[in-house]
């Protein structure tokens, strides 16, 4: 017959040695975003237009049991953002779903996945003229150029270039 003690010491060291094992819990970082930017003419269209974004941002980030950055989810909720160009008033407006999973390559680069629903333009009398869905995958620069793509390894269900996005808002735009 077993010593209660001597299972309970056991079942002590037993943790205390497995401990540096177990990650730490994620991280949570909630912000309300507001904000409102201009794009200068040239950088996706040829005139300036504004664009503002508002909604609520979670980001929750994970560590290795090593302590060492993971990945990082972003997600958002009652989302909006509003493209106006103000040299004729005329807006388009979307709202974002995502979620965003940015994970840390051994070699320094990051994957990126975005499932969902991550733009959905309507124009009134015209219907949608732009949608991203699906599932788009690529690999970055790094975890913090997470947005700039330098490979897209996968696209499917609606994701389209930048330059489709920038002919189809534009044109809508001016």
């Amino acid at each position: 017959m077993r010593h209660p003690l001597r299972v309970l010491f056991l079942a002590a060291v037993a943790l205390i040695v497995s401990a540096p094992a177990i990650a730490a819990p994620p991280t949570r970082e909630e912000i309300d975003v507001d904000r409102t930017r201009t794009i200068p003419a040239g950088a996706l269209c040829s005139f300036d237009f504004v664009v503002h974004s508002e909604g609520h941002r979670t980001t929750t980030t994970f560590t290795n049991p090593d302590g060492s950055f993971d990945r990082f989810t972003i997600h958002l909720s009652s989302w909006k953002i509003t493209y106006t160009n103000p040299a004729n008033g005329k807006t388009l407006s979307t709202v974002l779903a995502g979620p965003v999973i940015v994970e840390a390559l051994p070699d320094g680069r990051a994957l990126v996945r975005v499932p969902g629903n991550d733009g959905h333009f309507v124009v009134k009398g015209e219907g949608p003229i732009y949608t991203d869905n699906g599932l788009i995958i690529w690999i970055a620069p790094s975890v913090e150029a997470w947005p700039n793509a330098i490979e897209i390894l996968h696209a499917s269900g609606g994701y389209r270039t930048t330059e489709e996005f920038a002919t189809v808002i534009c044109d809508a735009l001016a």
